[in-house]
């Protein structure tokens, strides 16, 4: 029989996943993190809330980071690099998403602490997930600088860099909120035309 085979343990992603087994357990999982947070979530209320075996759980993933990242990786995913024709109002907007993103699951180092427990995996991840939003930075800021909103000659990715460092070191490793004034802060550092007012001043403040 095939299940009785002594070959090699079935892998754990693959086609022998069954679609509605698969995407209750995503489902579980997205309803236990929110209800319990990261630190309450195990496999065993994982499988007993998706209505399958603790085992199916465990064989489809190592453990409860890797279906945890799974099960939020579209909200992690940047979305295209905003463009409302005002390169501050633009950033500030990135600046908010950057925030969410990294404070999704509630605590603000939970997305970090579940890419991160899956080791080198989970590392990559992680570091792809903030290449990927500072690709879009850099774009508006680009954009920025094409349409005069900002002078040439700027060190963009540098500052793409600070403003991702800004946030990371403040939400993972001092677990502290960034607030609305923080990032205005930081987008009144972008260098801008004589006469030109602050981000939020009129319409910044929304989004």
């Amino acid at each position: 029989m095939d299940d009785e085979r002594p070959a090699a343990p079935r892998p754990r992603r693959g086609p022998h996943r069954d679609p509605e087994a698969h995407e209750a357990v995503l489902t579980a999982t997205r309803e236990l993190v929110a209800e319990l947070g990261y630190k309450g979530v195990t496999m065993e209320r994982i499988a007993s809330r998706a209505g399958v075996a603790r085992m199916t759980v465990y064989r489809w993933w190592p453990n409860k980071a890797a279906v945890i990242t799974e099960a939020v990786a579209d909200r992690l995913a940047p979305g295209p690099a905003p463009d409302t024709g005002d390169v501050r109002e633009d950033a500030l907007l990135w600046l908010r998403n950057l925030v969410r993103t990294l404070t999704l699951l509630g605590d603000p180092s939970v997305v970090t602490g579940a890419l991160t427990e899956r080791g080198e995996a989970g590392r990559t991840d992680l570091r792809d997930l903030l290449r990927a939003h500072a690709e879009r930075a850099a774009l508006l800021l680009r954009n920025g600088v094409a349409r005069g909103g900002l002078p040439e000659g700027l060190p963009l990715d540098t500052i793409v860099d600070s403003w991702t460092g800004y946030v990371v070191y403040r939400t993972v490793f001092l677990g502290q909120e960034i607030t609305e004034a923080d990032l205005l802060g930081l987008v009144r550092l972008l260098p801008g035309r004589p006469g030109e007012g602050p981000p939020g001043a009129s319409g910044a403040g929304t989004g």
